[in-house]
């Protein structure tokens, strides 16, 4: 298990240190925790689950997750993942964002990635491959958080549709129960998340499908677990918001 509380001190760090991948038998959590130094979190089977400051991240194969130093956050790997945790030196990460950012891993950054956790590497190489590295360490161009809200008023709501994607409780019908007016949850929604309801729901339940699927859930399974009636409209909402349908998802997910 890597411990919240190990990674090297920034004094001992090249450029960017690879620790060896880690791989779960079982679920495994790491309470509220931060580093000294940057680290990047890439998943290469099953799912990393993260909160980091006010956002909650599902981590599926053939994507990471940049973490500044200091930052806040906690962790939770699926039975049977396995990831990668590199940490980079602040000398060298103090260009990238001050914020928790998305990337895709790509197969030369998935190759840059190994090689760097290899032994026996001398200082020439490591630093021809940090140098690539570090130009390919873009942010993703799909945003997989979901940014959570504070306010009172519509924790609840969203309590309950991150415990239950598949909910289909209107925010006509959340404003009845809470009894506050619809209009006042639309107008909190927008200025908490940033996004309308419709598409923060939308989000919780892709990260949901994100999970079942990198896990080998059907199609079809997942998308009646989130409520939806037609297969294809589900495949609709997926495309939507990745660019790629849910089927061609998994079957790269599921490539170890």
């Amino acid at each position: 298990m890597l411990k919240p509380d190990t990674s090297p001190p920034a004094s001992l760090l090249p450029a960017a240190t690879a620790a060896p991948r880690q791989e779960s038998g079982q679920p495994l959590e790491w309470g509220p925790h931060s580093h000294p130094v940057s680290q990047l979190l890439s998943v290469q089977r099953g799912v990393l689950k993260l909160i980091v400051e006010r956002s909650a991240w599902v981590v599926p194969p053939h994507f990471a997750v940049w973490v500044p130093a200091g930052t806040p956050h906690t962790s939770r790997a699926s039975a049977q993942c396995e990831f990668q945790a590199t940490f980079f030196s602040e000398r060298e990460s103090y260009l990238r964002p001050r914020e928790a950012y998305g990337v895709t891993v790509t197969p030369l950054l998935h190759e840059l990635l190994t090689r760097l956790a290899a032994e026996g590497i001398s200082q020439v190489q490591r630093r021809n491959i940090e140098r690539v590295l570090f130009d390919n360490l873009d942010p993703a161009s799909h945003d997989l958080r979901v940014r959570m809200p504070r306010d009172r008023r519509i924790v609840p709501i969203a309590d309950a549709l991150r415990a239950q994607p598949g909910d289909r409780t209107s925010l006509e019908e959340w404003a009845l129960s809470l009894e506050v007016s619809s209009k006042t949850l639309a107008r909190i929604f927008q200025n908490e998340t940033g996004v309308s309801f419709h598409s923060w729901r939308q989000m919780v339940r892709v990260q949901s499908a994100l999970e079942q699927l990198s896990n080998g859930s059907s199609v079809a399974l997942v998308a009646r677990s989130l409520g939806y009636a037609q297969t294809s409209t589900f495949i609709d909402a997926f495309r939507r918001v990745l660019d790629v349908t849910p089927g061609h998802y998994r079957a790269r997910a599921l490539t170890v």
